[in-house]
C-alpha cells in the first residue's frame, strides 16, 4: 500500500469519512487525480463511495 492511500484511512479513522476536496488537500494533488486514487480504492474494496456528485463521501468498507 502506497503512502497516499496509507494517509486517506488514516484521516478516515480519525474522522470517519473523506470527500474528494479534503484528498485533494491532504494529498497536495488536483481534482482528477484524487478522483482516480479515491476510484481505485473503491475498485479494491478499500473504500466505499456514498452520495452522488458534489455530496459525494467516501468511509472505509
Amino acid at each position: 500500500m502506497n503512502d497516499n492511500r496509507k494517509k486517506i484511512i488514516q484521516y478516515i479513522e480519525q474522522r470517519g469519512t473523506i470527500t474528494n476536496r479534503e484528498v485533494q488537500n491532504l494529498l497536495n494533488v488536483k481534482d482528477s487525480r484524487a478522483l482516480k486514487i479515491l476510484k481505485e480504492m473503491v475498485e479494491d474494496g478499500i473504500l466505499k463511495k456514498e452520495g452522488k456528485l458534489r455530496g459525494s463521501c467516501y468511509k472505509l468498507k
